[in-house]
């Protein structure tokens, strides 16, 4: 055997070009692939080269080492057809054709996300409709299919929208809000899904599928510098090890860049500023036609960026719904800093504390430095630290009427922010969240080889996550003068007379050097199993069905302690909530009250003398102790409610289920209806210090739908109409907040209320609409995509919703929002897409692209407050270059072309759009 043939694989050796062609080609088509191995259009045109050259030298010809087919300048350059005739869904795992599968899928090519920089969640959903990335820091953010999901900061419930990357769930979707790199394509497929493997998810599941390892040796590059110091390089590389047995890849990114909007405080600081460096290696082992496994491991290391506190902020409006004043105590920033009060509409003197403070050379004021666009002065935020790094194993039999499977996989992250209030005095420290993450996933997955009238998946799938969230709030020198309400400043300060040198005194120790942390300690073990099978009962009826069981056990502990006590140590609380805290007991008014130890009376002297030289506590004049007492109802409530632990535990089974049939009504057309039912897992949940159980919740999901290839396959244009049922839908709510509540009480505030932000129920909520995908070949050296979604999603049922603020003077703590559209839904989604190409001179081509995403008016706050509606708007990428014979290409990118800045507004505050327009020249080619 001569050495070109002996290279080919194992199970090509001796065929004949012509059939090895037809095979692969019928592999494609036909479904007998599966996505752990398949192959690519530039890997199928490898090994048609090496063919080609393993026949030459077969009939003992000499050929050169195999190449790329090179393409002509009268062909566009692409990375797959032209028409979409044969598109890969991976999502239902198994390449079939888009048009026979039963569900709403869209897919995304990798070259179509490198072809404009898109490689991240926010880029990735703006090639599609009916899905929203709500926008919020690495932690934070969500993903949104059909307007449900969305979520704010929570890691004790499930994402409604499942993430898999290269076929492993994520048991927190914050795994994947990094960058992605090397993609061959993503999948969105909508509605309940788990019959078919993985985690299952009551929304949707988006699939992120990476380039695997080849036999073929490759290597690509990309280098873009552009506006804000942007460099990003990204790197891919591989080919065989040893020939027929050992192939690999690695693929690397680096994105740095400063962000739009700077500190001007400390200019070293930009908000959403990039700071991200990610490598992945694989390895493939064939060693025999019936067996390969592939291994590969990935590390985004520590890095910080900082994606909190780009708040702007605005007047507080003067008065409610009702024409009440929001503000007659004078406690907002307006009445700390500039002094005005609602209640006479002047403007009467701030606090002084604050008064002719001055930074960077001039003072600050709250009309020049607190409010505005680009009024961003803060002197704590850090940053926010991100990590992320995993590995797994692949393993694929082929067996003579199955194909078994097992992907075994571990992932870590972790998240620390570090926080401030937004301005440069000395109030908060080191505050802000931590996350410390880690699961790991087993499946084993069975399915029968394609080909007769009856298919068929089966399957066990185990999770288990372990988590450590923690809350931290930290305060400084200024802290008590900024957090005390009119009343306790006015007794500290503006009134204190001869005792005001001492009220000043307490005003800075109260809180200065005080920490309190917060840790939630998540577990949760899911084990289920599950099946899906395709009925083929004649060439043009199939029947669909799969069921899935799911055992979940959950357990949630919490604890928050104070664990520094500072420089006010001595006015502290007796205790609070059963957690010691080793102060002396006082009145309201500051008055000594009775069963104090000696050692509390010592500790009641010592404040005595240290704040107003007294022999004693009890020699302090009335006017004194009124101050200690505002002292310490100030650092009480800072401390606010503490716990000594506290534990939760969930444990349920759940179903899923999904049955569908489909009609062909010829080769180009095919019609589907589905039910899908899923349960979403409950969780174990601690509320205020008290165990508060989320219910599971439970979905019916109906859709019709209609898929079609026409014009001679040029056009693909598919539609459904959905309709989904939801009983206990999980979102952020808000519940009364006893503790604080009563404490604003206490302190005589006007609207004393105080909420919580945690996961709840809401009873009744129904999704419904249209969704459209279409994509147009027709043109020469032109394709075009369009993707359009109609959605209505509002609460059927949901009498216990928080107020709005501008309701904020309702004496009831809840409002009904029965009938209202879900927060962040849009009625209109969609986006428009294309790409031309054309040879010029000197064997160039010259080439241009752009999307639009289009996003109708929606409201972002969670209380559907009349001030948090964000206007309808689009935001456009654009890309235009020149790429030559042997694959060099530059290209200019402009992202966000419009400079579109809208983007959630707020009573107080408003955030911009965190990307405002950018452009770069990129540099690609291979090696």
């Amino acid at each position: 055997m001569n050495k070109a043939h002996k290279a080919l694989p194992n199970h090509f050796r001796a065929a004949p070009l012509a059939a090895a062609v037809v095979a692969a080609l019928g592999l494609l088509s036909s479904g007998t692939l599966h996505a752990a191995d398949t192959p690519t259009i530039a890997e199928l045109q490898a090994e048609i080269a090496r063919l080609k050259q393993a026949l030459a030298a077969k009939d003992g010809t000499i050929v050169p080492a195999p190449q790329p087919e090179p393409v002509a300048v009268s062909t566009p350059v692409e990375e797959e057809p032209q028409a979409l005739g044969a598109v890969t869904v991976r999502a239902k795992r198994k390449i079939e054709l888009l048009k026979d599968v039963p569900l709403s899928v869209s897919v995304v090519s990798g070259a179509e996300l490198d072809r404009e920089l898109a490689q991240d969640l926010s880029a990735i959903t703006k090639r599609g409709a009916g899905i929203q990335f709500n926008q919020n820091n690495t932690r934070g953010a969500s993903l949104s299919i059909r307007g449900l999901g969305k979520r704010s900061f929570t890691e004790t419930q499930d994402p409604s929208v499942g993430m898999v990357v290269d076929g492993v769930s994520y048991g927190l979707s914050q795994l994947a809000n990094f960058d992605f790199y090397d993609i061959d394509s993503v999948d969105v497929t909508r509605g309940p899904q788990g019959t078919l493997g993985g985690k299952g998810a009551s929304s949707g599941v988006v699939s992120i599928n990476t380039k695997r390892p080849s036999f073929y040796p490759s290597a690509d590059y990309q280098i873009t510098y552009g506006q804000r110091d942007t460099l990003i390089a990204k790197a891919n590389l591989g080919g065989p090890i040893i020939e027929d047995l050992l192939a690999w890849r690695s693929s690397f990114l680096v994105d740095r860049s400063r962000g739009y909007y700077v500190n001007n405080f400390d200019s070293n600081y930009s908000l959403y500023n990039k700071n991200r460096v990610s490598g992945r290696t694989q390895f493939l082992f064939t060693p025999s036609a019936d067996f390969n496994a592939r291994v590969s491991f990935d590390l985004e290391p520590h890095a910080p960026q900082v994606q909190n506190g780009l708040t702007f902020y605005k007047n507080q409006p003067d008065r409610f719904a009702d024409g009440s004043l929001t503000d007659p105590s004078g406690t907002t920033a307006r009445a700390k800093l500039a002094g005005y009060t609602a209640a006479t509409g002047a403007f009467t003197p701030g606090r002084a504390w604050f008064a002719g403070r001055d930074f960077n050379g001039s003072p600050y004021t709250y009309d020049k430095n607190y409010i505005g666009d680009n009024n961003l002065n803060f002197n704590e935020n850090q940053g926010q630290t991100v990590h992320n790094k995993g590995g797994q194993i692949d393993l694929t039999w082929n067996l003579a009427n199955h194909t078994l499977s097992s992907i075994t996989a571990t992932r870590k992250y972790t998240f620390d922010a570090h926080n401030d209030e937004g301005t440069p005095f000395d109030i908060n420290r080191n505050g802000g969240g931590g996350v410390d993450y880690q699961q790991f996933s087993q499946e084993l997955k069975l399915k029968s080889k394609p080909g007769g009238s009856f298919d068929y998946v089966a399957g066990l799938f185990y999770l288990k996550t372990e988590d450590d969230i923690a809350a931290k709030t930290g305060w400084g020198s200024d802290a008590g003068a900024w957090f005390a309400t009119t009343a306790q400043y006015n007794t500290l300060d503006r009134l204190a007379g001869a005792n005001r040198g001492a009220g000043l005194a307490l005003l800075k120790d109260t809180l200065d050097d005080a920490i309190t942390k917060g840790d939630t300690i998540v577990n949760t073990k899911s084990t289920a199993v599950y099946g899906n099978a395709t009925w083929r009962a004649t060439d043009t009826i199939s029947l669909n069905g799969g069921l899935r069981l799911t055992h979940e056990n959950r357990t949630t502990t919490d604890v928050k302690l104070l664990t520094a006590n500072g420089a006010g140590a001595a006015l502290n609380p007796v205790a609070v909530r059963g957690v010691s805290l080793g102060g002396f007991n006082s009145t309201s008014t500051g008055a000594l009250a009775a069963g104090n130890s000696a050692a509390q009376a010592a500790l009641a002297d010592a404040v005595a003398s240290r704040y107003f030289g007294a022999a004693s506590y009890a020699a302090l004049t009335t006017a004194q102790q009124a101050q200690v007492a505002a002292a310490k109802a100030l650092r009480a409530g800072q401390i606010g409610q503490l716990i000594g632990g506290i534990t939760s535990h969930y444990d349920d089974n759940l179903v899923t289920a999904t049955l569908g049939p489909s009609y062909r009504f010829s080769d180009n057309i095919t019609g589907y209806t589905s039910w899908q039912y899923g349960e979403k897992s409950g969780s174990a949940l601690n509320v205020n210090g008290l165990s508060a159980n989320v219910r599971p919740e439970k979905t019916n999901a109906f859709e019709v739908g209609l898929k079609s290839s026409l014009l001679n396959n040029t056009l693909i244009l598919n539609a459904d109409l959905f309709q989904m049922n939801i009983r206990d839908y999980q979102s952020t709510v808000r519940v009364v907040d006893d503790f604080t509540t009563q404490t604003n009480i206490a302190n005589g505030q006007a609207n004393p209320t105080a909420y919580v932000t945690a996961q709840g129920n809401v009873p009744k909520v129904r999704a419904r609409g249209l969704e459209l995908d279409a994509v147009y070949s027709g043109i020469q050296n032109l394709s075009i995509r369009v993707a359009g979604a109609y959605t209505d999603a509002r609460y059927i049922s949901f009498p216990l919703a928080a107020k709005p603020d501008e309701q904020a003077y309702l004496t009831a703590p809840y409002v009904d929002q029965s009938g209202l559209t879900l927060p962040g839904v849009a009625k209109w989604t969609g986006n428009v897409g294309a790409e031309y190409r054309i040879p010029v001179w000197a064997n160039k081509q010259f080439h241009a692209s752009f999307n639009t995403a289009f996003t109708s008016r929606y409201n972002n706050t969670d209380t559907l407050s009349d001030y948090g509606y964000v206007p309808g708007n689009a935001i456009t990428d654009i890309a235009i270059g020149l790429t030559t014979k042997a694959g060099f290409d530059v290209s200019l990118i402009v992202k966000n072309a419009t400079d579109n800045r809208k983007h959630e507004p707020a009573w107080t505050s408003y955030a911009p759009n965190p990307y405002p327009r950018w452009f770069g020249l990129s540099f690609s080619g291979k090696l």
